[in-house]
């Protein structure tokens, strides 16, 4: 193919919209759900016909909508934020009505629940002092907001156990959150998960006025589900699993739960007294949302094999499917899906990872991406990757290692990249690439390093400390500098940061140590920079130090700066544009072999 061609197919792969967060309407029968057809993530709505869903958009909206809840009297309560900065502003809508709750003016506002009669809603916000998240009351009667709760740190509203309280989640660190009982009309609070060490207690659905259901790794490597007792204000495990339990919910005395089995789903169910849970559906592929309801269960399920779309079970084992989301001319049967590898690190751990190999046979390795997932407490999921499928249609393979400090692993795995063990993770990297070079799955002398916020940082560090091993490297809102990121990213997560990574008034010297910026004199291959200029997570001015120094030295570097964009790409025009550039800057390296034979 000449690059035209290949720019157009890249294009189609990159096009392909998605349907997410599924949402069932008892009152109406109906459908929500989140899609960027339009190009932009928006609400969405289906209602059952005769032949199969009529979809339409209930809110008319332009912005991206990050979240929602339906309430039981018909309203909408949304978050929306501008150009992907994350400050969240929440509204509630009915009919014609569109009415701002709280936001707009350059505060964080995170979307609760709402009460079991729909008059309340639950939010906390950052407007007190821009670090802390306090929680707040919205009444649909008064059309007034209330201050709660004054709360230090991270505070999320959960579900209400009546109108006069409700569950939220504490957090102290990413690993370590308390479930509290709020009452509304006072605020006072009732730590109901108080414990010493470190624990998830998180997700809690009441079953009744006494009883809830939760999730809690407490006194385990993996997340289990317990149920809670007010009266006796005790619980206890009843449901305990090899693999994390990521997922629940709740409804007429069965419990819908989902695992999270090294990177792909199994949705199982457990009626409360029983002994034993049934498996109703094995996926190859994630389950990123469950909403029962009298029948069945609404699923919204990512797969290599169809993208993210919205499903209905019956608890059968089959699936009705609600949204075919556009794919651009690309045939679903095409997609590729990866194969699981583990491998030794240097120090006999072993990694999980997954391989995903070109449909178009070859004797020779394949020329190889190695993609780095962000986090670091996230994993490389059996998912659908547009920039995966794109890279793959091109003959490339795409190797997706879980290095260490990835969760999905068990609570000692995620700590074991913490701070000055930082390191280990990227020799993990290299093991993977040793490994199945020595396999013969890859060629090793066309290699590419890839990766994004996190996996940005570990893109630098790998083109850095084995600077020899690359062809190319695509970076994307990246880390460069471990203490100007802990000083420059959002205040509100500061602190929760200063916990993975170090504090640079005490772990100064070893987190230079630990930085791409220290090693920037030994990155060789060509570079590729894309970065949000509105990212509150890691601050553009990560990419900038990083531009300036390549250039100074000379170094071949390529910069994106997206105005309208954050932490990520998450408009069709920019993703479509941004990584048509870089798939095409990857192909001219390891296929082409020269960044000068782009322009044909």
């Amino acid at each position: 193919m000449v690059m035209r061609e290949i720019e157009t197919l890249v294009r189609r792969y990159l096009a392909i919209r998605y349907a997410i967060a599924g949402s069932y309407d008892d009152a109406e029968g109906a459908i929500y759900y989140l899609s960027d057809v339009t190009g932009e993530q928006i609400l969405w709505k289906a209602v059952r016909t005769p032949a199969s869903y009529r979809h339409d958009i209930p809110i008319p909206w332009e912005r991206r909508i990050n979240s929602y809840r339906l309430s039981p009297t018909g309203y909408i309560a949304f978050s929306t934020d501008v150009d992907g900065d994350e400050r969240w502003s929440i509204y509630i809508a009915r009919g014609n009505v569109i009415k701002l709750v709280s936001g707009e003016d350059g505060t964080i506002n995170n979307l609760g629940e709402w009460s079991p009669s729909g008059r309340y809603l639950s939010y906390s916000s950052n407007s007190r002092n821009g670090v802390d998240f306090d929680l707040y009351i919205y009444d649909i009667h008064t059309e007034k907001s209330s201050k709660i709760l004054e709360n230090d740190g991270l505070l999320s509203p959960s579900r209400w156990i009546s109108d006069g309280e409700l569950l939220a989640v504490k957090m102290y660190t990413y690993q370590d959150t308390d479930i509290l009982l709020i009452r509304r009309s006072d605020g006072s609070t009732i730590n109901l998960t108080k414990h010493s060490g470190e624990a998830q207690n998180r997700s809690p659905i009441p079953i009744d006025d006494r009883f809830f259901i939760f999730i809690t790794n407490e006194g385990e490597e993996f997340t289990g589900i317990a149920i809670y007792d007010l009266e006796k204000k005790s619980w206890k495990y009843i449901v305990k699993e090899s693999w994390d339990v990521e997922l629940i919910d709740y409804r007429s005395g069965v419990l819908a739960y989902v695992v999270n089995e090294d990177g792909s789903s199994v949705f199982k169910l457990y009626t409360l007294g029983g002994s034993s849970s049934i498996e109703v559906l094995r996926l190859w592929g994630t389950i990123d949302d469950i909403d029962l309801f009298n029948g069945g269960a609404l699923l919204s399920i990512n797969s290599p094999r169809h993208g993210q779309e919205i499903f209905i079970t019956d608890f059968s084992g089959l699936l009705e499917r609600v949204t075919y989301s556009p794919k651009i001319g690309i045939s679903e049967d095409s997609f590729i899906s990866p194969e699981r590898f583990t491998y030794r690190s240097f120090d006999g751990l072993e990694i999980h990872g997954l391989l995903y190999k070109p449909s178009k046979t070859s004797r020779e390795p394949y020329p190889a991406v190695i993609y780095l997932h962000g986090g670091p407490e996230s994993q490389e999921r059996v998912v659908f990757n547009r920039i995966h499928q794109a890279i793959l249609s091109l003959g490339i393979a795409v190797i997706a290692p879980n290095y260490r400090g990835s969760s999905g692993y068990g609570k000692s795995f995620i700590h074991l990249d913490d701070v000055d063990r930082r390191i280990n993770a990227v020799h993990d990297v290299y093991h993977a690439v040793e490994h199945l070079s020595k396999k013969g799955e890859i060629d090793p002398s066309r290699l590419c390093v890839m990766g994004g916020s996190y996996g940005g940082y570990l893109t630098l560090m790998m083109l850095s400390i084995y600077p020899d091993m690359w062809r190319c490297g695509v970076e994307m809102v990246g880390i460069v500098n471990l203490i100007t990121f802990i000083r420059n990213t959002g205040a509100w997560r500061r602190r929760y940061r200063i916990v993975e990574y170090g504090d640079p008034e005490i772990h100064g010297d070893i987190m230079l140590k630990l930085s791409p910026i220290t090693y920037v004199d030994r990155i060789k291959a060509p570079l590729m920079v894309i970065h949000g200029a509105r990212d509150p997570r890691v601050p553009v001015t990560e990419a900038e130090q990083l531009i300036e120094a390549l250039r100074s030295r000379g170094r071949e570097v390529r910069y994106i700066r997206l105005e309208d964009e954050g932490h990520g790409v998450s408009k069709v025009r920019n993703r479509v544009r941004v990584y048509t550039e870089a798939v095409k800057f990857i192909y001219s390296n390891l296929i082409e072999g020269s960044h000068s034979q782009l322009s044909g």
